[in-house]
């Protein structure tokens, strides 16, 4: 069943904690998230939480000016959940382009296998060299990424899975409370095909009902064809979507 508006702000809350900015600053029931370029758009947009009581011509300039004075875009993440009422169709009036539809799919976890292999709370070089041998993702922005994991607070579990003696797949769990959030989630190019990512995907949930979790998420792009066919094989359905409004580059200020 696609989730309620307050099961989606509850579990935007818990993802948000799995995964979180360097920075974080209240604007009237919004909470305005940086952490610098090449790291990802959740640490780096608005997270709308709360309707507030300012107009949205004084706080929607107010947030540009936040992202701005540090070099980053503006950019708000949205859902359905989203407040106030009118927040995307003001975006869209003043310019800011919809950007980076994902699917947020979550499943039920079986109870926990006493059997089963804990997972390092730290990542092993090894494990960050597979992270970053990924095209396109925080290859270039290593030091963030290190500083982004260490800024975790919740329990961490990361997988890694060798093939032929080489480390081929990895991946992290970030338990807390009734949920397991599986992130980063990747395959060495020429070690895809091959059944690595369901094995690791079910390491981790393995682990994530050890540390007492009963449901599992995670986030695809919804553009990414052959992962959503492997979670929804895997178990996994859709609750919600989120996207992102982006300001243009170089675009004057809206107001």
């Amino acid at each position: 069943m696609p989730a309620t508006l307050d099961e989606i702000r509850h579990l935007e809350a818990v993802a948000d904690r799995a995964w979180p900015p360097a920075e974080v600053h209240e604007l009237d029931g919004w909470e305005l998230r940086a952490t610098g370029p090449g790291i990802g758009r959740r640490v780096n947009s608005v997270a709308p939480r709360d309707p507030g009581v300012l107009p949205l011509e004084d706080k929607v300039p107010a947030a540009a000016a936040f992202y701005r004075e540090r070099g980053l875009a503006p950019t708000f993440k949205l859902t359905r959940a989203a407040r106030p009422e009118g927040l995307e169709e003001f975006l869209a009036s003043r310019g800011y382009r919809a950007d980076a539809p994902t699917l947020v799919l979550t499943r039920l976890l079986e109870p926990p296998d006493k059997t089963a292999a804990s997972l390092p709370a730290a990542p092993a070089p090894e494990w960050l060299a597979a992270n970053a041998a990924v095209p396109g993702h925080f290859g270039a922005a290593g030091g963030a990424f290190l500083d982004l994991i260490g800024r975790i607070r919740s329990p961490v579990g990361y997988g890694t899975l060798e093939d032929n003696g080489e480390v081929a797949a990895v991946g992290m769990a970030v338990a807390d409370g009734d949920w397991v959030g599986l992130f980063d989630l990747r395959t060495v190019p020429h070690r895809r095909q091959r059944g690595l990512a369901s094995d690791l995907v079910h390491r981790l949930l393995a682990w994530g009902a050890g540390q007492g979790a009963g449901a599992a998420y995670l986030q695809v792009m919804e553009a990414n064809c052959p992962a959503r066919i492997l979670y929804a094989r895997l178990g996994f359905n859709e609750a919600y979507r989120y996207w992102y409004r982006v300001a243009e580059p170089g675009a004057a200020p809206p107001g």
